[in-house]
Protein backbone atom coordinates (compact mmCIF):
# COMPACT_ATOMS: atom_id res chain seq x y z
CA UNK A 1 0.00 0.00 0.00
CA UNK A 2 1.07 2.97 -0.77
CA UNK A 3 -0.42 6.46 1.37
CA UNK A 4 -0.42 9.87 0.01
CA UNK A 5 -0.39 12.87 2.65
CA UNK A 6 -1.35 16.69 2.64
CA UNK A 7 -3.36 16.43 -0.71
CA UNK A 8 -6.76 16.29 0.28
CA UNK A 9 -9.63 16.67 -2.59
CA UNK A 10 -11.64 17.31 -0.08
CA UNK A 11 -10.57 21.11 0.57
CA UNK A 12 -12.04 23.12 -2.17
CA UNK A 13 -9.22 24.15 -3.19
CA UNK A 14 -8.51 22.94 -6.62
CA UNK A 15 -4.90 23.59 -7.23
CA UNK A 16 -4.41 20.89 -3.84
CA UNK A 17 -6.65 18.63 -5.22
CA UNK A 18 -4.47 18.69 -9.00
CA UNK A 19 -1.73 17.25 -6.97
CA UNK A 20 -3.82 14.61 -5.86
CA UNK A 21 -5.27 13.53 -8.28
CA UNK A 22 -2.00 14.14 -10.49
CA UNK A 23 -0.17 11.65 -8.12
CA UNK A 24 -2.90 9.14 -7.61
CA UNK A 25 -3.82 9.18 -11.36
CA UNK A 26 -0.04 8.71 -12.41
CA UNK A 27 0.46 6.15 -9.99
CA UNK A 28 -2.54 4.18 -10.81
CA UNK A 29 -1.17 4.38 -14.78
CA UNK A 30 1.91 2.31 -13.36
CA UNK A 31 0.26 -0.39 -11.79
CA UNK A 32 0.41 0.81 -8.32
CA UNK A 33 -1.32 -1.83 -5.47
CA UNK A 34 -3.36 -0.05 -3.25
CA UNK A 35 -3.48 3.56 -2.84
CA UNK A 36 -4.34 5.49 0.29
CA UNK A 37 -5.52 9.34 0.38
CA UNK A 38 -5.90 11.07 3.81
CA UNK A 39 -8.53 13.61 3.92
CA UNK A 40 -10.59 15.43 6.15
CA UNK A 41 -13.05 12.82 6.89
CA UNK A 42 -13.90 10.26 9.28
CA UNK A 43 -12.19 6.56 9.74
CA UNK A 44 -11.57 4.31 6.58
CA UNK A 45 -13.43 4.80 3.47
CA UNK A 46 -13.55 3.64 -0.62
CA UNK A 47 -14.00 5.85 -3.76
CA UNK A 48 -14.13 5.34 -7.20
CA UNK A 49 -12.48 8.24 -8.97
CA UNK A 50 -13.33 6.68 -12.18
CA UNK A 51 -9.34 6.05 -13.24
CA UNK A 52 -8.77 4.06 -10.45
CA UNK A 53 -10.44 3.13 -6.63
CA UNK A 54 -8.74 4.25 -3.68
CA UNK A 55 -9.01 4.27 0.00
CA UNK A 56 -9.68 7.45 2.25
CA UNK A 57 -8.81 8.25 5.50
CA UNK A 58 -9.33 10.93 7.61
CA UNK A 59 -6.42 13.18 9.10
CA UNK A 60 -6.88 16.31 10.37
CA UNK A 61 -4.96 18.47 12.98
CA UNK A 62 -7.94 19.34 15.00
CA UNK A 63 -8.56 19.06 18.82
CA UNK A 64 -10.79 16.35 19.07
CA UNK A 65 -8.07 14.14 20.30
CA UNK A 66 -10.28 11.08 21.27
CA UNK A 67 -10.92 10.56 17.80
CA UNK A 68 -8.89 8.66 15.60
CA UNK A 69 -8.30 10.94 12.82
CA UNK A 70 -6.99 13.53 14.69
CA UNK A 71 -3.39 14.04 13.88
CA UNK A 72 -1.81 14.51 17.16
CA UNK A 73 -3.71 11.18 17.76
CA UNK A 74 -2.78 9.07 14.99
CA UNK A 75 1.24 10.24 15.46
CA UNK A 76 1.18 8.68 19.08
CA UNK A 77 -0.56 5.46 18.01
CA UNK A 78 1.87 5.14 14.66
CA UNK A 79 4.79 3.50 16.65
CA UNK A 80 1.99 1.20 18.13
CA UNK A 81 1.03 -0.25 14.41
CA UNK A 82 -1.77 2.18 14.44
CA UNK A 83 -4.47 0.98 16.95
CA UNK A 84 -7.81 2.53 16.56
CA UNK A 85 -6.83 4.93 14.21
CA UNK A 86 -7.75 4.10 10.81
CA UNK A 87 -4.70 6.86 9.42
CA UNK A 88 -2.21 5.10 11.77
CA UNK A 89 -3.27 2.20 10.57
CA UNK A 90 -2.70 2.79 6.74
CA UNK A 91 0.74 4.98 7.57
CA UNK A 92 2.10 1.87 9.58
CA UNK A 93 1.26 -0.87 7.01
CA UNK A 94 2.44 1.19 3.93
CA UNK A 95 5.39 0.06 2.10
CA UNK A 96 6.13 4.30 1.23
CA UNK A 97 4.33 7.56 2.08
CA UNK A 98 4.06 10.16 -0.07
CA UNK A 99 3.80 13.64 1.14
CA UNK A 100 3.39 16.57 -1.35
CA UNK A 101 2.42 19.94 1.78
CA UNK A 102 -0.15 21.04 -0.39
CA UNK A 103 2.38 21.82 -2.86
CA UNK A 104 3.95 24.94 -1.14
CA UNK A 105 2.96 24.78 2.80
CA UNK A 106 6.29 22.64 4.15
CA UNK A 107 7.23 26.56 5.99
CA UNK A 108 6.02 28.52 8.95
CA UNK A 109 5.02 31.75 7.03
CA UNK A 110 1.31 30.47 7.05
CA UNK A 111 1.51 30.08 11.22
CA UNK A 112 2.65 28.21 13.53
CA UNK A 113 -0.68 25.62 13.14
CA UNK A 114 0.33 24.57 9.79
CA UNK A 115 3.81 23.87 10.06
CA UNK A 116 2.96 21.37 12.98
CA UNK A 117 0.58 19.69 10.72
CA UNK A 118 3.17 19.41 7.97
CA UNK A 119 5.64 18.81 10.77
CA UNK A 120 3.83 15.62 12.28
CA UNK A 121 2.11 14.27 9.00
CA UNK A 122 5.85 13.49 8.28
CA UNK A 123 6.66 12.84 11.79
CA UNK A 124 3.81 10.00 11.24
CA UNK A 125 5.98 7.93 8.68
CA UNK A 126 9.51 8.17 9.71
CA UNK A 127 8.27 7.49 13.38
CA UNK A 128 6.73 4.48 11.85
CA UNK A 129 10.05 3.44 9.82
CA UNK A 130 7.88 3.58 6.91
CA UNK A 131 9.94 5.26 3.69
CA UNK A 132 9.01 9.06 3.09
CA UNK A 133 9.28 10.26 -0.18
CA UNK A 134 8.73 14.17 0.01
CA UNK A 135 6.91 15.03 -3.75
CA UNK A 136 7.54 18.27 -6.18
CA UNK A 137 7.03 21.01 -3.32
CA UNK A 138 8.66 24.43 -2.65
CA UNK A 139 10.94 24.24 0.50
CA UNK A 140 10.60 27.15 2.77
CA UNK A 141 11.12 30.58 3.70
CA UNK A 142 11.41 29.64 7.40
CA UNK A 143 10.93 32.60 10.01
CA UNK A 144 11.44 30.90 13.25
CA UNK A 145 15.20 29.09 13.74
CA UNK A 146 13.88 25.76 15.25
CA UNK A 147 10.86 25.33 13.08
CA UNK A 148 14.30 25.12 10.33
CA UNK A 149 15.89 23.11 12.49
CA UNK A 150 13.04 20.42 12.55
CA UNK A 151 12.75 21.12 8.52
CA UNK A 152 16.01 20.10 7.60
CA UNK A 153 15.86 17.16 10.25
CA UNK A 154 13.00 16.01 8.30
CA UNK A 155 14.84 16.38 5.00
CA UNK A 156 17.59 14.80 6.33
CA UNK A 157 15.46 11.64 7.06
CA UNK A 158 13.54 11.61 4.39
CA UNK A 159 13.93 8.67 1.86
CA UNK A 160 14.10 10.79 -1.05
CA UNK A 161 13.27 14.85 -1.23
CA UNK A 162 11.52 16.54 -4.54
CA UNK A 163 11.22 20.02 -5.32
CA UNK A 164 9.75 21.81 -8.06
CA UNK A 165 11.61 25.13 -8.37
CA UNK A 166 15.26 26.58 -8.46
CA UNK A 167 15.10 28.35 -5.41
CA UNK A 168 14.15 25.29 -3.26
CA UNK A 169 16.82 22.97 -4.73
CA UNK A 170 19.21 25.59 -3.52
CA UNK A 171 18.17 25.82 -0.62
CA UNK A 172 17.61 21.91 -0.11
CA UNK A 173 21.95 21.41 -1.01
CA UNK A 174 22.66 24.28 1.68
CA UNK A 175 20.15 22.33 4.20
CA UNK A 176 21.67 19.21 3.63
CA UNK A 177 25.54 19.88 2.76
CA UNK A 178 27.72 16.68 2.67
CA UNK A 179 24.46 14.83 2.80
CA UNK A 180 22.82 15.84 -0.34
CA UNK A 181 22.52 12.73 -2.66
CA UNK A 182 21.72 13.71 -6.39
CA UNK A 183 19.80 10.25 -6.73
CA UNK A 184 17.39 10.66 -3.50
CA UNK A 185 17.65 14.59 -3.66
CA UNK A 186 16.22 15.74 -7.34
CA UNK A 187 14.43 18.81 -8.85
CA UNK A 188 11.61 18.41 -10.66
CA UNK A 189 8.22 20.02 -12.47
CA UNK A 190 5.42 20.52 -10.50
CA UNK A 191 3.12 17.08 -10.57
CA UNK A 192 -0.19 18.92 -11.69
CA UNK A 193 1.76 19.69 -15.69
CA UNK A 194 0.46 15.53 -15.85
CA UNK A 195 -2.80 16.13 -14.56
CA UNK A 196 -5.61 14.37 -16.55
CA UNK A 197 -8.48 16.95 -18.27
CA UNK A 198 -11.99 15.42 -18.30
CA UNK A 199 -15.14 17.47 -19.94
CA UNK A 200 -17.65 18.43 -16.83
CA UNK A 201 -20.91 16.54 -16.64
CA UNK A 202 -22.93 19.68 -15.85
CA UNK A 203 -22.36 22.57 -18.27
CA UNK A 204 -24.08 25.84 -18.52
CA UNK A 205 -25.60 26.83 -21.85
CA UNK A 206 -24.11 29.76 -21.82
CA UNK A 207 -20.39 28.80 -20.83
CA UNK A 208 -20.98 26.18 -23.13
CA UNK A 209 -21.44 28.63 -26.26
CA UNK A 210 -18.68 30.47 -25.36
CA UNK A 211 -16.20 27.37 -25.19
CA UNK A 212 -17.47 26.04 -28.23
CA UNK A 213 -13.99 26.10 -30.80
CA UNK A 214 -16.26 27.13 -33.53
CA UNK A 215 -17.08 30.68 -31.79
CA UNK A 216 -16.68 33.68 -33.59
CA UNK A 217 -14.89 35.72 -30.61
CA UNK A 218 -11.29 35.36 -28.90
CA UNK A 219 -11.87 34.06 -25.49
CA UNK A 220 -9.85 34.76 -22.48
CA UNK A 221 -9.99 33.09 -18.78
CA UNK A 222 -9.31 35.22 -15.58
CA UNK A 223 -8.80 33.37 -12.14
CA UNK A 224 -10.03 36.14 -9.74
CA UNK A 225 -8.57 35.04 -6.58
CA UNK A 226 -10.66 34.98 -3.45
CA UNK A 227 -7.50 34.95 -0.83
CA UNK A 228 -6.08 38.44 -2.51
CA UNK A 229 -9.56 40.02 -3.18
CA UNK A 230 -11.80 39.52 -0.62
CA UNK A 231 -9.61 41.00 2.47
CA UNK A 232 -7.82 43.15 0.31
CA UNK A 233 -6.00 45.33 3.05
CA UNK A 234 -4.93 42.16 4.90
CA UNK A 235 -3.68 40.38 1.70
CA UNK A 236 -1.94 43.52 0.82
CA UNK A 237 -0.17 43.82 3.46
CA UNK A 238 0.66 40.02 3.95
CA UNK A 239 2.12 39.85 0.89
CA UNK A 240 3.45 43.12 0.16
CA UNK A 241 1.65 44.35 -2.95
CA UNK A 242 1.78 46.99 -4.75
CA UNK A 243 -1.46 48.00 -4.85
CA UNK A 244 -4.98 46.26 -3.36
CA UNK A 245 -5.85 43.30 -6.00
CA UNK A 246 -9.02 44.43 -6.62
CA UNK A 247 -7.60 47.44 -8.48
CA UNK A 248 -5.35 45.32 -9.45
CA UNK A 249 -7.44 42.67 -11.06
CA UNK A 250 -10.11 45.23 -12.24
CA UNK A 251 -7.52 47.26 -14.32
CA UNK A 252 -6.05 44.36 -16.23
CA UNK A 253 -9.77 43.18 -16.86
CA UNK A 254 -10.89 46.36 -18.25
CA UNK A 255 -7.95 47.04 -20.48
CA UNK A 256 -8.50 43.62 -22.21
CA UNK A 257 -11.95 44.01 -22.96
CA UNK A 258 -11.03 47.93 -24.04
CA UNK A 259 -8.54 46.51 -26.12
CA UNK A 260 -10.15 44.16 -28.20
CA UNK A 261 -14.02 44.95 -28.68
CA UNK A 262 -14.88 41.64 -30.19
CA UNK A 263 -13.29 39.89 -26.85
CA UNK A 264 -15.67 37.82 -24.33
CA UNK A 265 -14.00 37.56 -20.80
CA UNK A 266 -14.56 34.39 -18.80
CA UNK A 267 -14.16 34.20 -14.98
CA UNK A 268 -12.94 30.84 -13.61
CA UNK A 269 -13.06 30.37 -9.53
CA UNK A 270 -10.50 28.01 -8.64
CA UNK A 271 -11.34 27.39 -4.99
CA UNK A 272 -14.44 26.48 -4.17
CA UNK A 273 -15.57 27.68 -0.82
CA UNK A 274 -18.74 28.89 0.38
CA UNK A 275 -20.67 32.30 0.00
CA UNK A 276 -18.59 35.07 2.39
CA UNK A 277 -15.74 32.98 2.71
CA UNK A 278 -12.78 34.83 2.76
CA UNK A 279 -11.50 32.68 0.12
CA UNK A 280 -13.89 31.78 -2.15
CA UNK A 281 -13.23 32.86 -6.00
CA UNK A 282 -16.72 32.76 -6.77
CA UNK A 283 -17.29 35.87 -4.49
CA UNK A 284 -14.68 37.53 -5.91
CA UNK A 285 -15.49 37.01 -9.64
CA UNK A 286 -19.20 38.34 -8.71
CA UNK A 287 -17.31 41.39 -7.36
CA UNK A 288 -15.40 41.94 -9.99
CA UNK A 289 -17.71 41.65 -12.53
CA UNK A 290 -19.89 44.37 -10.66
CA UNK A 291 -16.19 46.54 -10.84
CA UNK A 292 -16.10 45.98 -14.66
CA UNK A 293 -19.42 48.12 -14.78
CA UNK A 294 -21.22 48.32 -18.10
CA UNK A 295 -18.09 47.40 -19.97
CA UNK A 296 -18.56 43.81 -19.71
CA UNK A 297 -22.58 43.95 -20.01
CA UNK A 298 -22.78 40.64 -22.38
CA UNK A 299 -19.18 40.14 -22.65
CA UNK A 300 -18.04 38.62 -18.88
CA UNK A 301 -19.45 35.64 -17.60
CA UNK A 302 -18.75 34.48 -14.22
CA UNK A 303 -18.28 30.39 -13.99
CA UNK A 304 -20.88 29.76 -11.39
CA UNK A 305 -20.70 25.59 -11.53
CA UNK A 306 -18.62 24.42 -8.55
CA UNK A 307 -15.35 22.14 -10.94
CA UNK A 308 -13.46 19.65 -9.89
CA UNK A 309 -9.53 20.11 -10.33
CA UNK A 310 -9.74 17.54 -13.75
CA UNK A 311 -12.87 19.48 -15.07
CA UNK A 312 -11.24 23.10 -14.68
CA UNK A 313 -8.47 21.96 -16.81
CA UNK A 314 -10.75 20.67 -19.66
CA UNK A 315 -12.23 24.09 -19.34
CA UNK A 316 -9.08 26.24 -19.41
CA UNK A 317 -7.89 24.27 -22.21
CA UNK A 318 -10.56 25.54 -24.62
CA UNK A 319 -9.44 29.14 -23.66
CA UNK A 320 -7.47 31.39 -26.77
CA UNK A 321 -5.43 33.08 -22.71
CA UNK A 322 -5.40 33.17 -19.46
CA UNK A 323 -4.21 34.52 -16.51
CA UNK A 324 -4.70 34.43 -12.99
CA UNK A 325 -2.36 34.63 -9.00
CA UNK A 326 -3.76 30.61 -8.00
CA UNK A 327 -1.10 29.03 -9.57
CA UNK A 328 -2.75 25.49 -10.14
CA UNK A 329 -5.14 27.21 -12.60
CA UNK A 330 -2.33 28.92 -14.56
CA UNK A 331 -0.85 25.25 -14.43
CA UNK A 332 -3.70 24.00 -16.14
CA UNK A 333 -3.91 26.57 -18.76
CA UNK A 334 -0.31 26.62 -19.83
CA UNK A 335 0.09 22.94 -19.59
CA UNK A 336 -2.73 22.30 -21.58
CA UNK A 337 -1.20 24.51 -24.21
CA UNK A 338 -3.03 27.83 -23.30
CA UNK A 339 -1.01 31.30 -23.17
CA UNK A 340 -0.76 31.95 -19.55
CA UNK A 341 0.30 35.13 -17.59
CA UNK A 342 1.01 34.50 -14.06
CA UNK A 343 0.00 37.05 -11.20
CA UNK A 344 2.77 36.24 -8.56
CA UNK A 345 1.98 37.31 -5.16
CA UNK A 346 4.89 34.75 -4.01
CA UNK A 347 8.39 33.73 -5.28
CA UNK A 348 6.53 30.53 -6.23
CA UNK A 349 4.80 31.51 -9.50
CA UNK A 350 8.04 32.51 -11.02
CA UNK A 351 10.06 29.16 -9.63
CA UNK A 352 7.54 27.12 -11.40
CA UNK A 353 6.93 28.54 -14.33
CA UNK A 354 10.69 28.80 -15.07
CA UNK A 355 11.26 25.28 -14.72
CA UNK A 356 8.65 25.12 -17.45
CA UNK A 357 10.49 27.18 -19.46
CA UNK A 358 8.39 30.20 -19.19
CA UNK A 359 9.13 32.37 -16.70
CA UNK A 360 8.73 35.54 -18.96
CA UNK A 361 5.20 34.94 -18.48
CA UNK A 362 5.03 36.37 -14.94
CA UNK A 363 4.06 39.55 -13.44
CA UNK A 364 5.13 40.32 -9.84
CA UNK A 365 1.94 41.50 -8.04
CA UNK A 366 4.56 43.68 -5.09
CA UNK A 367 6.21 45.40 -7.37
CA UNK A 368 3.88 46.40 -10.86
CA UNK A 369 1.09 49.25 -10.46
CA UNK A 370 -1.84 48.52 -11.78
CA UNK A 371 -1.40 50.15 -15.18
CA UNK A 372 1.72 48.21 -15.52
CA UNK A 373 -0.22 44.90 -14.96
CA UNK A 374 -2.76 45.99 -17.46
CA UNK A 375 -0.90 46.74 -19.69
CA UNK A 376 1.62 43.79 -19.43
CA UNK A 377 -2.02 41.20 -19.71
CA UNK A 378 -2.67 43.39 -23.11
CA UNK A 379 0.75 42.50 -24.59
CA UNK A 380 0.54 38.94 -23.31
CA UNK A 381 -3.34 38.65 -25.07
CA UNK A 382 -2.37 40.00 -28.26
CA UNK A 383 1.21 38.08 -28.46
CA UNK A 384 -1.20 34.92 -27.70
CA UNK A 385 -0.55 33.41 -31.12
CA UNK A 386 3.02 33.88 -30.44
CA UNK A 387 3.11 32.71 -27.40
CA UNK A 388 1.31 29.64 -28.15
CA UNK A 389 3.53 28.38 -30.71
CA UNK A 390 6.43 28.90 -28.27
CA UNK A 391 4.50 26.80 -25.84
CA UNK A 392 3.53 23.89 -27.79
CA UNK A 393 7.33 23.98 -28.72
CA UNK A 394 8.83 23.37 -25.01
CA UNK A 395 5.45 21.33 -23.70
CA UNK A 396 6.02 17.66 -24.97
CA UNK A 397 9.55 18.26 -23.35
CA UNK A 398 7.77 19.22 -20.22
CA UNK A 399 5.33 16.55 -19.71
CA UNK A 400 7.82 13.44 -20.88
CA UNK A 401 9.80 15.33 -17.88
CA UNK A 402 6.92 14.87 -15.93
CA UNK A 403 6.61 11.04 -16.69
CA UNK A 404 9.95 10.44 -16.35
CA UNK A 405 9.56 12.06 -12.74
CA UNK A 406 6.69 10.00 -11.93
CA UNK A 407 8.55 6.62 -13.36
CA UNK A 408 11.20 7.65 -10.48
CA UNK A 409 8.80 8.54 -7.63
CA UNK A 410 6.78 5.10 -8.48
CA UNK A 411 10.66 3.04 -8.31
CA UNK A 412 11.33 5.18 -5.05
CA UNK A 413 7.96 4.00 -3.48
CA UNK A 414 9.20 0.12 -4.24
CA UNK A 415 6.66 -0.20 -7.63
CA UNK A 416 7.77 -2.45 -10.39
CA UNK A 417 7.22 -0.71 -13.92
Amino acid sequence: MITLLNAAPDTGNQGVSALCHSVIAGLAKRGAPQLTVADHGRGRRQADWGYTRVNLVGLTHHRRFWRGDSLRTAHALVRAGGGPSASARAIARSQAVLDISGGDSFTDIYGAKRFQAMRLTKRMALDANVPLILLPQKLGPFKDPEAETEAKRILREASAVWVRDAQSFEYLQHALGDAFDPERHRLGVDVAVALPARRPDVLSASVAQWLDPARAFPLAGLNVSGLLCNDPETAQRSFGLKAPHPEQITAMARALLMADPKLKLLLIPHVNRPDGDVESDLDAARLLRKRIGHLGRNRVLVLRDPMNAMELKWILSRLDWFAGARMHATIGAFSSGVPTLGLGYTDKTYGVFAECGIGDEVIDLRTAEPRAIASRAVASFSNRKWLRKELWARLDGVKDRAQREMDAVARQAGVMI
